[in-house]
């Protein structure tokens, strides 16, 4: 199983990061809500970190946050498959980032991923190229299905917002 941190009011000190990289060191991944020049509210995310890069940035950003720390147990030992993942059309595999929407971790493994993004992709004609895995899957479906669908799927899996 991967590892999921939301960090509400307390930001991660750096033996809760080690300890989760260890039991989880094949990469990691943070997102974050910054303001835009106009004073809009984004969501940012870097990807496929390393510990000593998720040691430097997690003192650097503001609460609240979402790490993660990924075992592959779908889709290989691959950065792009780090999370999160873009809740929009392409489930972006991009390792760094800004949305105005929703970026989505997850933690578990999601047997029957294939067989509704096949069928969900199939309908709209749109499947994202690029490698995929159950937590690339989920980001799509939710945002082609709508986000009710990540209830339906019965999986551990985080939804940040700007709000």
């Amino acid at each position: 199983m991967c590892v999921i941190a939301v960090a509400k009011n307390t930001p991660l000190n750096e033996k809760q990061i080690d300890a989760m990289w260890e039991a989880n060191a094949y990469g990691a991944g943070v997102a974050w809500r910054e303001k835009d020049t106009k004073g809009k509210v984004l969501v940012r995310w870097e990807k496929g970190l390393e510990l000593a890069q998720v040691q430097d940035l997690v003192p650097k950003i503001p609460l609240p946050y979402v790490a993660h720390f990924r075992i592959p147990s779908v889709g290989g030992d691959i950065a792009a498959l780090t999370h999160p993942f873009s809740i929009d059309k392409a489930a972006s595999t991009a390792l760094t980032g800004k949305t105005g929407g929703r970026v989505l971790f997850h933690n578990g493994h999601w047997n029957n991923w294939k067989t509704l993004l096949l069928e969900t992709a199939s309908k709209r004609g749109d499947l994202p190229t690029g490698k995929w895995s159950d937590s690339r899957a989920m980001a799509y479906l939710a945002h082609a299905i709508g986000l009710g669908v990540l209830e339906l799927i019965d999986e551990k899996v985080v939804a940040f917002g700007p709000n």
